[in-house]
């Protein structure tokens, strides 16, 4: 192999790699958004849970914020004269990429 061959090699794996690199550095980033919205998700569950467990007489509105993880949480309960509650929760968190929201609107008999 002449000098010139090695170099060549040498320029093909660095490419590979550095590939390899960009592509994990993706597979991380995307592997923390989907964490992060999984959280969110959880919480409206959780949130919604909660409210229609306390009924309608005892579902209030309200909101709170999670400032170790950046998220904050607002809820509204409005109860409809068909004898359901409408419970409408948005959780918001800032990532790498920029703010993102989840809203999820259910009902729960009275």
């Amino acid at each position: 192999m002449t000098v010139v061959e090695v170099l060549v090699a040498l320029m093909i794996v660095s490419i590979g790699l550095l590939g390899i690199a960009g592509s994990t550095a993706l597979a991380l980033r995307t592997a923390h958004d989907a964490t992060q919205r999984r959280n969110a998700m959880h919480r409206i569950v959780s949130r919604h849970s909660q409210l229609a467990a306390s009924g309608c007489g005892g579902a209030a509105s309200g909101s709170t914020t999670d400032t170790a993880h950046s998220v904050t949480e607002a809820w509204y309960v409005s109860v409809q004269s068909t004898g359901f509650a409408l419970a409408t929760d948005s959780v918001r968190w800032m990532s790498a990429r920029g703010p993102h929201s989840f809203v999820l609107t259910s009902a729960f008999p009275c």
